[in-house]
């Protein structure tokens, strides 16, 4: 299976794949306007609120007791019990969020039968300038295999789901999760979070986009040069920058296929030809 990463071309994109790099981006860089939305459901039934015990002032300690409480909004004296277990674990569950949603990210487009975006033109027009720049075609295993390694494993893809509302996200379930509670289950509901940032619009169902997602702090990802199949070029990218990045290519993976994408004379599509 493939995956492809539509590029411009310009003087960062040229460096990273000279550098055999994958640049990977903060989520609030992207350019859907819902990126990340989720549904939030703090409703919790007062059975399970019961069961808990939180520590008390003198086992927590006055300073950081005091710290907690302002952190979370709340005034001394003023809750129960269970409200306190309630505020803590919203603000515990918004650690997790937090954690995923700062994550590093890079977006790529998977091939699969019957839907592959390179042949979409919108993919072209928005990702490589309107068939001006090119696209990295990437052994979908061998990539995976790379960025497990350079993240230093701690990477998760992911299968972008295409739906018509955000995925909700429950309290109670976090609370019944092994993060809380100390059962099985914990990673079902990290999963779960991790959705939030696989899930968008059928408006984009076009981008068939899978992404990888990384812990590391590291913007720059490494792969094997042997893990680029192909490169297609835009038949409207300029001859000059066209030479440097075939140039390019032809220095730094010697086994790379260089194909190109053009404009088919009697029909809206594109085909895709060996140069």
């Amino acid at each position: 299976m493939l995956l492809y990463k539509f590029r411009e071309f310009n003087a960062n994109n040229l460096t990273a794949l000279a550098n055999k790099q994958l640049w990977f981006s903060n989520q609030s860089d992207f350019n859907d306007p819902f990126e990340g939305a989720h549904i939030k459901d703090n409703l919790v039934p007062q059975d399970i609120l019961d069961v808990f015990v939180c520590q008390s002032k003198e086992e927590i300690g006055q300073k950081k007791y005091t710290e907690m409480l302002t952190e979370m909004g709340l005034k001394e004296g003023e809750f129960t019990n269970a409200q306190l277990f309630q505020k803590i674990a919203e603000h515990d569950l918004q650690i997790l969020i937090d954690v995923i949603h700062n994550s590093k990210i890079v977006c790529l487009s998977l091939s699969e039968p019957g839907n592959d975006p390179i042949y979409n033109n919108l993919m072209w027009s928005h990702y490589a300038d309107g068939l001006r720049g090119f696209c990295l075609v990437f052994d979908n295993d061998l990539l995976q295999q790379d960025i497990y390694s350079s993240s230093n494993k701690v990477m998760r893809p992911i299968k972008i789901q295409y739906q018509n509302t955000p995925n909700t996200l429950n309290l109670v379930d976090f609370i019944k999760s092994e993060s809380v509670l100390g059962s099985e289950g914990s990673d079902n509901f990290v999963q779960a979070v991790t959705e939030t940032i696989a899930t968008k619009s059928t408006e984009w169902d076009y981008e068939n986009e899978l992404r990888i997602m990384s812990l590391d702090k590291s913007n720059f990802h490494h792969y094997a040069s042997e893990t680029l199949k192909e490169v297609v070029i835009g038949e409207k990218m300029p001859s000059t920058q066209r030479k440097l990045l075939i140039d390019t290519l032809k220095a730094t993976y010697p086994d790379v296929i260089i194909k190109e994408a053009k404009l088919q004379t009697e029909s809206y599509s594109l085909e895709i030809v060996t140069l």
